[in-house]
């Protein structure tokens, strides 16, 4: 797809499907919203022409399809107004929007899907695609056995599916899905405290998208043969210990916030575990760290026009490190 005029069509179709969706008082209007956003979100994939790309919008579509299905049959069910036709009314609805917005035992289709797409695709599917279902699922959300497998799940996949993994965008995927474990327990909490959530995630996604973007980087060995200077590889690495979640990163914070209201809640078990799974993650993203800081690099002296190209990359980088020491002043406001 080319033609700009299409592309900005869609990309503003995209926009306002979400207000339609989360301003409205029906959830007929929910669905109708979402299904715009569907449509809106497909052609924008298969602006990339290679079968890759391709295979993600048939899967994009069929997942949301499924999901919008058993939407429209949780909305039959619960108009019926017997009791057990509200719980499973309830419990089909949560499942549907757990499927649109790739939470485990429904995440089968996201990393195969981030797989096929760019770096600019990825960050609308894993920030503003998922803004949507989150907001529905806040709204309904109750403390139940589902919802807690689920939340278990999500970050017990989240980091064991990102371990063995040599690409970033499969990488992040998982990081995603650990993530929407994370938004399950802030949203058992309250709506501020998960859409704060939301909000630093989607900054730390965007810095990172953006930066392995603009160094066309989508696997691990790409960040490796990088030849930048130790200070530029270090900036990104920041970003990423902080999507990670590794104190004193920008991305702590709200994990922070939610270890401290849930030990006040007395939830020391789900914690501890929720915890020491998010460690996991925390080690694959060390890992490529580890890696890509032990390996020096070659500058020749003939390289200084490369230096005038990069100066937008070393912006983007200074942001980088901006951000992941953002954390240590708030701490310091707070105290």
């Amino acid at each position: 797809m080319n033609n700009k005029s299409t592309n900005m069509l869609f990309t503003s179709i995209l926009l306002i499907s979400v207000p339609i969706s989360i301003s409205s008082n029906s959830w007929f209007i929910v669905w109708m919203g979402m299904e715009i956003n569907m449509m809106a979100f497909i052609p924008l994939i298969m602006e990339q022409k290679n079968m890759l790309a391709k295979e993600a919008a048939l899967t994009y579509f069929l997942v949301q399809t499924i999901a919008s299905m058993l939407m429209i049959m949780s909305f039959i069910i619960m108009s019926m107004k017997d009791i057990n036709n509200i719980n499973l009314g309830s419990i089909l609805l949560m499942s549907s929007l757990m499927i649109k917005s790739g939470m485990s035992p429904f995440h089968f289709w996201m990393p195969k899907m981030m797989e096929g797409i760019n770096w600019n695709k990825c960050f609308i599917l894993m920030t503003w695609q998922k803004l949507i279902p989150l907001m529905m699922m806040s709204n309904i959300i109750k403390i139940n056995l589902i919802t807690l497998t689920a939340m278990i799940l999500s970050i017990i996949v989240g980091a064991i599916g990102g371990l063995n993994q040599t690409s970033l965008r499969k990488m992040m995927a998982y990081s995603s899905i650990s993530n929407n474990g994370w938004m399950m327990m802030a949203m058992l909490m309250s709506e501020h405290m998960w859409m704060m959530y939301l909000i630093m995630y989607t900054i730390m996604t965007y810095i990172m998208t953006s930066s392995m973007n603009s160094y066309m980087n989508f696997h691990i060995n790409q960040i490796m043969s990088m030849n930048e200077s130790t200070t530029k590889k270090l900036m990104i690495m920041m970003n990423m210990l902080s999507i990670s979640g590794l104190p004193p990163m920008m991305g702590f914070m709200p994990k922070w916030l939610i270890i401290q209201t849930a030990t006040n809640m007395n939830e020391l078990m789900l914690m501890g575990t929720m915890i020491i799974m998010t460690l996991i993650t925390v080690f694959y993203y060390l890992r490529i760290m580890f890696s890509v800081m032990m390996l020096s690099n070659i500058e020749p002296k003939w390289n200084n026009k490369m230096i005038i190209k990069n100066k937008s990359k070393m912006y983007l980088m200074s942001t980088i490190t901006l951000t992941g020491l953002m954390l240590i002043t708030m701490s310091i406001m707070l105290m």
